[in-house]
């Protein structure tokens, strides 16, 4: 979105809008809502617009630019963002059809400024986020939280490196792997470890991975798997191996109770 998209953020009814975060959230304590990236290229489109009457011809091209789009594609995401704002049948808070012209935006929209400067983020800061589990399995929800502690506890002692503590906002960010650099921004950390665990009878594999929030690229990736093992001592075995491969990659060097080095496939995720 540019530049420009990070000078402000917008604000309408009980919403806010950060485009250069790509958030939009709702009521006081500032809810994320989830929605699809096509939805929030919509509402940030609209806020810019607001109070204008935009034909839908000239919506389909702005906003799949190159693309020849049904009519009835833009009438579902109309529908989709509407859901978003808390719309009902009738109610046009925020969006009006006009028939057989178009669409407006008619809410009042506030445009807050974003301070040009901002603390910068330390060279070598990182955060551990909790594990996703994509298999919603209660026994893995303990790994999913067990093992990033576990990566915590050996990072904390590092001379070199500044953990994002452990109360951190990074807690309800379980799973929520998609945008690293809002995420790294919010927490104030360059790089970021995250994770899934999997569990599949006998079967354990944990995936980890470092991230750079700057441009959001993997720096490396691991994969462990295991059969019938300790809970403790699985923790354990990942935390030293993610631990290993973060000295290496930001410190150049391992830790001083490393015995055995990671597996870490470069550029992208291990096989």
């Amino acid at each position: 979105m540019g530049e420009a998209a990070c000078r402000w953020v917008y604000e309408f009814g009980e919403f806010r809008l950060d485009a250069c975060r790509r958030v939009l959230s709702v009521g006081a304590d500032g809810a994320r809502i989830q929605v699809a990236p096509k939805v929030f290229d919509a509402a940030f489109y609209f806020v810019q617009r607001a109070g204008e009457l935009i034909p839908k011809e000239r919506m389909l091209a702005d906003l799949w630019p190159g693309v020849v789009v049904e009519e009835n594609s833009l009438t579902q995401l109309i529908s989709e963002l509407r859901h978003a704002f808390g719309e009902t049948r009738g109610d046009n808070r925020y969006i009006v059809t006009v028939p057989r012209r178009g669409y407006q935006f008619v809410a009042e929209v506030k445009r807050v400024p974003i301070a040009p400067t901002s603390p910068p983020v330390p060279d070598r800061s990182i955060a551990v986020l909790p594990f996703g589990n994509p298999g919603h399995a209660t026994e893995d929800d303990l790994l999913a939280t067990g093992i990033p502690e576990s990566i915590r506890h050996r990072l904390a002692g590092l001379s070199g490196l500044r953990l994002v503590a452990h109360e951190s906002p990074s807690l309800p960010l379980r799973g929520q792997h998609g945008d690293a650099r809002a995420i790294g921004h919010r927490l104030g950390a360059r790089y970021l470890v995250q994770g899934t665990v999997q569990h599949l009878g006998s079967h354990l594999r944990v995936t980890a991975q470092l991230v750079d929030a700057i441009d959001g690229s993997h720096l490396w990736s691991l994969r462990v798997d295991r059969t019938t093992v300790d809970v403790f001592v699985f923790e354990d075995d990942v935390a030293q191996q993610v631990a290993c491969a973060v000295c290496r990659s930001l410190l150049g060097t391992a830790p001083v109770d490393a015995t055995e080095p990671p597996v870490v496939a470069q550029g992208g995720l291990s096989a």
